[in-house]
């Protein structure tokens, strides 16, 4: 598709702005003249935010009792978004369904990335950061399980995950996840973010997660603007090389333990072409 393109290559960028070397080629300002071309859907809360589950600006707060709260000690908006103290609650940030199809040969082109980060990666809590299937969250999309959540609901799903052993959130690995699956993600690179004693993760610290569609087979995963090693081959999806439901936007964490651990997000970006 032709269209204005701004070209960059640096991998990083200050103050924690969206990465030039996933979005270089997103041809944001023809989608802004002609919506009709592509999607581009970019939330950093400046503009505020409503306090009630039913909407958010462009995303809805969905979820089991979901918080939100906004960070007065921080520039630029960010929200915090958790359960309300219980077991088993959960808050997300979901887009309108059915944005785009997740298919080999398509001929178009996806971008995502969010920045945020964890109040406490020692909680017991779980996490999803992608593009998901309505389906997705119509079920209890996590696992309830008080000795761990390893398990999503059994609908398609493609981006970040971090399961809970039952006292610790997990690294965060790169997985997809077909409809009839049985709820166990792939794990197409594991330990992206890496919360072990010892690494350079900690709690409290920001994180851009990020991924690209080709158009033609390959989905690119990234962290803080890198790309990762281990790339996504569509060929891997049972049927058709595809998977099958149109993919929202899907954000957000869920606390298995009585203590509610906050997931602060600054922005959310998505753009894909119609």
């Amino acid at each position: 598709m032709a269209g204005y393109v701004e070209a960059k290559t640096a991998n990083t960028v200050p103050a924690g702005g969206p990465s030039p070397i996933i979005w270089a080629d997103c041809p944001v300002v023809t989608i802004l003249r002609d919506p009709g071309v592509g999607i581009h859907i970019f939330e950093d809360f400046e503009g505020g935010f409503i306090t009630d589950e039913v909407a958010s600006y462009k995303f809805a707060l969905v979820g089991t009792n979901p918080d939100i709260d906004g960070v007065s000690d921080e520039k630029n908006g960010v929200v915090e978004i958790e359960g309300s103290g219980s077991a088993n609650e959960e808050a997300f940030f979901v887009s309108n369904v059915g944005l785009y199809e997740l298919k080999k040969n398509n001929g178009k082109k996806m971008w995502f990335e969010a920045r945020l980060k964890f109040e406490d990666t020692d909680d017991d809590s779980c996490f999803l950061c992608g593009l998901g299937a309505p389906s997705l969250l119509a079920a209890d999309c996590m696992t309830d399980d008080s000795t761990g959540s390893t398990t999503i609901a059994d609908y398609d799903y493609v981006g970040f995950y971090a399961s809970c052993d039952g006292t610790n959130m997990s690294d965060i690995d790169a997985v997809y996840h077909e409809t009839g699956d049985g709820g166990t993600p792939t794990v197409v690179q594991a330990d992206i973010v890496d919360f072990t004693a010892g690494a350079t993760a900690k709690d409290d610290t920001y994180y851009r997660l990020g991924m690209k569609f080709d158009g033609r087979e390959t989905v690119t995963f990234y962290l803080d603007g890198v790309a990762q090693t281990t790339k996504l081959d569509l060929d891997v999806f049972d049927t058709d090389d595809q998977l099958t439901e149109y993919l929202g936007v899907v954000l957000g964490i869920k606390n298995l333990a009585g203590t509610a651990s906050f997931l602060a997000v600054d922005w959310i970006r998505f753009a894909c072409e119609k």
